[in-house]
């Protein structure tokens, strides 16, 4: 509920939260194979097999979350290309106010919308029944491979931030380079004052024809989310 996207976004109420998580832990509970392992009776050995299952459910969480944080770069790549990086405004799903480029919100709650309309959110359900089973209580291990995949999670998300970028920084550097030419051609233009206003109007221009696109890319990426997740599960 901490780390999952969706659930641990700041818009949810805490005490929304604590109650989804009772919740959970209610339906759960009978589910649960409690025999396969003994928990003890300490104190401090009981936290520490408590902060095994926290560390479970942080690894998957924090993983489905970066996908998220994909849309937000390919956004800011955006935002920096069309000279808006002074244009912040309040991000709404930060807990501490903290200020973004409005397209990289933007991308960000296009891409929340699709994850609650394939019934992403469903998957963390799905996802947390089945770790019992992959992962019985008290054995998680942190290995290399763990680190691994995450990593490799790193890199295709951070590549899945650049491809949705692509149509706008494309058009955007070529704006650039066409009015490099038009200094050589007519230097008494001042392309200083004239760059700004076009690329902002040519970006939003590309952001509202290139946005069929963007949309059918996330629906693409957040698919397999689910596998992502279950595949994650299995080397923990």
């Amino acid at each position: 509920m901490i780390f999952a996207p969706v659930f641990g976004n700041a818009n949810v109420p805490l005490q929304v939260r604590v109650a989804i998580a009772l919740m959970f832990a209610f339906i759960l509970y009978p589910s649960v194979e409690k025999n396969q392992f003994m928990l003890p009776s300490n104190i401090i050995p009981y936290a520490f097999v408590a902060f095994k299952e926290i560390a479970i459910g942080a690894v998957v969480g924090f993983a489905a979350s970066v996908i998220f944080s994909a849309f937000t770069m390919a956004g800011h790549l955006i935002s920096n290309q069309m000279g808006l990086d002074t244009a912040a405004v309040v991000d709404p799903t930060s807990e501490t106010g903290e200020e973004e480029q409005s397209i990289s919100i933007f991308y960000n709650m296009i891409a929340i919308l699709i994850f609650l309309t394939i019934n992403g959110h469903h998957w963390f359900i799905k996802t947390t029944v089945q770790s019992f089973g992959i992962i019985p209580l008290g054995s998680f291990k942190y290995t290399t491979v763990t680190l691994s995949r995450i990593l490799s999670l790193f890199k295709s998300f951070f590549v899945m931030g650049i491809k949705i970028s692509a149509p706008s920084l494309v058009v955007l550097m070529l704006t650039v380079v066409v009015l490099g030419l038009m200094t050589k051609v007519a230097q008494e233009i001042n392309v200083f004052i004239i760059a700004f206003p076009i690329k902002i109007l040519i970006g939003f221009l590309i952001l509202i024809i290139a946005l069929p696109f963007v949309i059918n890319a996330m629906k693409s990426y957040l698919i397999p989310l689910e596998q992502s997740m279950m595949s994650l599960l299995s080397v923990i």
